[in-house]
């Protein structure tokens, strides 16, 4: 297998992880334009998402743990999935205690 088959392999396979919880696969979306901002998921499921995702671009692409992040984030900056968060009095105190640091 080339390595741009292994790419495009992983890269179904993290798509398909991530639509796990809405019940659909790489195939259910592919023809849906902006599919990854029509379905969300919660900070703490993005952060595991994440995790999961370093670990397979290690094993799959035989990169180190700093590159594997690297790739990860790009996935997730491109692909990843809405992030919804409930907003209360301590989220907002806590971006702007945040920001002032």
């Amino acid at each position: 297998m080339t390595k741009r088959e292994k790419t495009t392999a992983l890269f179904i396979e993290l798509i398909n992880e991530q639509m796990k919880p809405h019940g659909l696969t790489y195939e259910d979306v592919k023809e849906i334009p902006e599919w990854y901002m029509k379905y969300t998921t919660t900070p703490e499921k993005e952060k595991e998402f994440l995790e999961y995702c370093i670990n397979r671009i290690q094993k799959v692409l035989k990169l180190n743990k700093s590159m594997a992040e690297n790739e990860a984030h790009w996935f997730i900056l491109q692909w990843g999935l809405t992030t919804t968060r409930n907003v209360t009095k301590e989220n907002v105190q806590e971006v702007k205690n945040q920001k002032m640091k």
